[in-house]
């Protein structure tokens, strides 16, 4: 028998949707920046059939925030960018935390598949490809990779700069902002990729990849975060900490998204 385990987003939608809010994991900023690092990482093989797909002038970028932006028309997809671990959990079960199949990781190698054998149809494939783009990026995004509702931390306010957000809005566009222009996050990812440290970011599998983002939620964000009734504020080491976190998480989904469609397109 089949049975929806609790999602935060799905709490979260009905409320979002209700006042006219868009619902994201990165901001579009975030998925832009992570997609254009990717741009630059592929092969030229990669990007014939990519053109081939979507068309010779169009980029990772432009179909990166795809996915977010049809989640009030098909909202069956809400689920798909997210995954919830319960706390104390040793690695990740799929039949606890994914048995409907719908989770991130599950979804993103449904869209491998279809985008790899190539044969339904254009539309099916495009789409897949469009929800791949977003689903890399969104895999990195410790929030979405964290614990289920009952258990996360993210509705507790953080003050950065002044300004009061809950958790969950520190890391989808806080620290975004915090950092600079876009132009400049951009630049600090381009240096992560060029890292010694990069290299070895295409080792693993999709679940070891779901499980490390789920690690940096459990072990450093949720933990960073007042329990009680008070805000935490954000700053000193705390803030360099978290920055380093965004922009390495940014620069993962960008050399892994790169990795796969490299994969997928020898």
């Amino acid at each position: 028998m089949e049975f929806r385990s609790p999602r935060r987003w799905t709490l979260l939608l009905a409320g979002w949707l209700a006042s006219g809010c868009a619902l994201y994991g990165w901001s579009q900023e975030g998925h832009r920046i992570a997609a254009r690092v990717a741009q630059e990482e592929l092969s030229e093989r990669s990007r014939q059939r990519m053109a081939y797909l979507v068309g010779k002038d169009v980029s990772l970028q432009d179909v990166s925030t795809w996915a977010d932006e049809i989640v009030q028309e098909r909202p069956e997809t809400e689920a798909w960018h997210s995954i919830t671990i319960p706390p104390g959990a040793r690695g990740i079960d799929f039949r606890r935390d994914c048995p409907l199949g719908d989770c991130i990781t599950v979804k993103m190698r449904d869209c491998i598949g279809i985008v790899r054998l190539g044969i339904q149809s254009r539309e099916q494939i495009l789409d897949a490809f469009r929800m791949l783009v977003s689903l890399v990026a969104d895999m990195h995004h410790p929030m979405l990779n964290g614990y289920p509702p009952s258990h996360a931390n993210d509705h507790r306010i953080v003050d950065l700069d002044g300004v009061e957000m809950s958790l969950f809005d520190l890391w989808e566009s806080g620290l975004i902002d915090h950092l600079g222009s876009e132009e400049e996050v951009l630049e600090r990812v381009r240096k992560a990729v060029a890292s010694e440290e990069a290299r070895t970011w295409t080792a693993g599998t999709y679940r070891s990849w779901t499980w490390e983002t789920h690690l940096i939620a459990r072990d450093h964000i949720y933990p960073a975060v007042s329990d009680g009734p008070g805000k935490t504020v954000l700053r000193g080491t705390a803030l360099d900490k978290a920055s380093k976190i965004l922009v390495d998480q940014l620069a993962k989904s960008a050399v892994r998204l790169a990795y796969v469609l490299d994969v997928i397109w020898p």
